[in-house]
């Protein structure tokens, strides 16, 4: 598969960088006398790296050795597209191919989840840990009032559940929230319920958490994890989808002609939901980490809808429940995995389809822990999608070490919105210039929420000189790489196709031919 990198490695530019010396033999009288020509141009004469080709450099200098690494604040591009794991289905292309191509929700559910059928899940309950509520006791209420311990609550008295060893809890019940105590007790039946249990209640019945007034519909209890206190909703299984759907996808797009994406959207979170198993307490989570959950607080009639009018339908193999992975938006390609790969066209209304960031050097070296970068390669890929698809292979050298990781380790640690992704240098691909008063795109460093100005060259000498030039109409042509240090900080060069400007304190910004700097650079490993 093919390979992409960057730092001082064949086939790419060699950014501007910054050397380590070792010591070795000394270096070779031509190579010496070439750099001597430097000094005219107001340049040490010493190491001018490979800018123009990108060989591996390896120059012996007074009997040193220099081996190159990526300066720190050296920016570099990348280039991605979707958000999200992509597998299984995508979010965005569900609604793309529900608004722009009619797909009815049923089509969406086959295209994404090749190798399933249509089933029937019957009448169920689903048990949900509630992560923001672990380590601490259980203080609910209700308008309408509730059970505990086989005795009726009061509407607006708080019960508080602390859990016990022998798996029961211990019960105090309160005048409000924080009011009088009216009675306490033990009992084996850990649990808060409402005066109803059946599905479907009015939200009066709800029961509600004292801290923040979070509604739940169900049951609310405890249990202890080892010694830790863990908060458990008992819910029916469309009950809890009702708190579900709204809060993993958008319930607007049913206003946009996106109806059906909130079915398919609601059968398979069913479907994933039917296939959990999580705890020997709660079979889920209410958390990114199952599915996003917040109670009957986030209720919506237009995802309510598409959960009632899907009541009862998940996706099968063998006859079980499927965990129907999904993610926002697959860069028009799914990952493939437990379900076969496929082109997502839908995707292309998504504000995530393709997307661009910037990070450092030295964000990258941090992030795998290898000290001074020296190259970042994508090794391997999925081939599935344009660029050669996902990246599944990474391999990070550094002056303290080299790292390897899977694409989704390098998402992770990189903070990307996907491991799909392509690496290039500082600048983006020049564009044709701004309108009158637009930011001009080349020199923007990130398309990204937070556009910070890491990276850019706007104001620089250099970027002064090629603007008054013409920019990209001039006779230099486009930028073929950042602004790059010379040794010894004496200034700074960018190359451009048909030429070089350079800046010292001595000469200022003057236009070079590019062939003056190649001569000054060693060939092969000399």
């Amino acid at each position: 598969m093919a390979k992409t990198e960057f730092g001082v490695r064949a086939g790419r530019p060699a950014w501007t960088r910054r050397r380590r010396y070792i010591a070795g033999p000394p270096a070779p009288r031509g190579f010496r006398a070439r750099l001597l020509r430097a000094s005219a141009l107001g340049i040490a004469p010493v190491l001018v790296v490979g800018a123009v080709t990108g060989v591996v450099v390896q120059v012996r200098s007074s009997g040193q050795d220099v081996r190159e690494t990526v300066a720190s604040d050296t920016p570099f591009t990348l280039s991605g597209h979707g958000n999200g794991h992509g597998r299984g289905m995508g979010q965005w292309g569900a609604y793309g191919y529900a608004k722009d191509q009619g797909w009815a929700a049923e089509r969406i559910l086959g295209h994404y989840y090749g190798g399933t059928t249509l089933g029937t899940l019957a009448d169920a309950q689903i048990s949900v840990r509630l992560q923001a509520r672990d380590d601490q006791p259980l203080d609910v209420y209700s308008d309408a009032g509730a059970v505990v311990a086989g005795k009726p609550v009061g509407p607006g008295e708080a019960v508080h559940l602390t859990p016990t060893a022998d798996g029961g809890a211990n019960v105090v019940v309160t005048r409000g929230c924080a009011g009088d105590v009216l009675w306490q007790d033990a009992t084996d039946h850990p649990w808060v319920d409402p005066v109803d249990l059946a599905p479907d209640r009015p939200a009066n019945e709800h029961l509600k958490l004292c801290a923040g007034d979070t509604p739940y519909r169900g049951a609310l209890g405890v249990a202890l994890d080892g010694a830790a206190v863990r908060t458990v909703n008992v819910v029916d299984m469309d009950d809890y989808l009702l708190g579900v759907v709204p809060a993993e996808a958008k319930a607007g797009w049913a206003d946009t002609g996106g109806a059906e994406a909130l079915r398919a959207q609601a059968v398979a979170a069913r479907s994933y939901a039917a296939a959990e198993n999580r705890e020997e307490y709660a079979k889920t989570c209410d958390t990114q980490s199952c599915q996003v959950y917040g109670g009957s607080s986030k209720e919506d009639p237009r995802t309510t809808d598409a959960v009632r009018s899907t009541k009862g339908m998940i996706l099968t193999k063998d006859n079980k429940p499927v965990a129907a992975e999904f993610s926002s938006s697959t860069g028009g390609y799914t990952a493939g995995g437990e379900f076969p790969a496929v082109e997502d066209q839908g995707d292309t209304v998504s504000p995530n389809h393709d997307w661009v960031v910037t990070l450092t050097a030295g964000d990258i070296a941090s992030a795998f822990n290898v000290g001074e970068l020296e190259s970042f390669e994508v090794v391997t890929r999925n081939n599935f999608g344009v660029d050669g698809g996902r990246v599944t292979g990474v391999k990070v050298v550094g002056t303290s070490g080299t790292a390897e990781a899977t694409g989704a380790e390098a998402r992770a640690k990189l903070k990307l919105k996907s491991d799909w992704f392509t690496l290039g240098d500082g600048l983006a691909v020049p564009a044709p210039p701004a309108a009158p008063g637009e930011p001009d795109p080349s020199i923007l460093a990130s398309a990204g929420e937070d556009e910070d100005t890491v990276g850019t060259t706007e104001g620089s000498p250099i970027t002064e000189k090629y603007k008054e030039l013409g920019g990209v109409n001039s006779t230099l042509g486009a930028p073929i790489g950042p602004e790059m240090m010379l040794p010894s900080e004496a200034g700074k060069f960018r190359m451009f196709t048909n030429g070089t400007i350079i800046w010292t304190k001595k000469l200022g910004a003057q236009v070079i031919d590019a062939s003056v700097l190649r001569e000054w650079l060693p060939t092969g490993g000399s």
